[in-house]
């Protein structure tokens, strides 16, 4: 059986998708820095929890900034 097509069609325009830019993320997922730092995801939120890292909550999802992200790590870093 052939497919027949509305007798009005209207052209879509149709973007591709923007090229990947060479900054930085803004926003870390505990999972993306679990595997960042090779720690486990309890780990993460063990960190978080003790205040050792800042996050932001939108509704239940946690982030890391990327700005906090270097805070920490320059802390850490100091720590050695």
């Amino acid at each position: 059986m052939p497919i027949r097509l509305p007798k009005k069609t209207t052209a879509v325009e149709t973007r591709s998708p923007a090229p990947p830019s060479s900054k930085r993320k803004e926003f870390y997922t505990v999972a993306e820095l679990a595997f960042r730092w090779s720690l486990s995801q309890r780990h993460i939120r063990r960190l978080i929890d003790n205040g050792d890292l800042v996050v932001h909550r939108i509704g239940r999802a946690v982030r890391v900034s990327a700005a906090n992200l270097a805070l920490f790590e320059a802390r850490c870093a100091q720590d050695l």
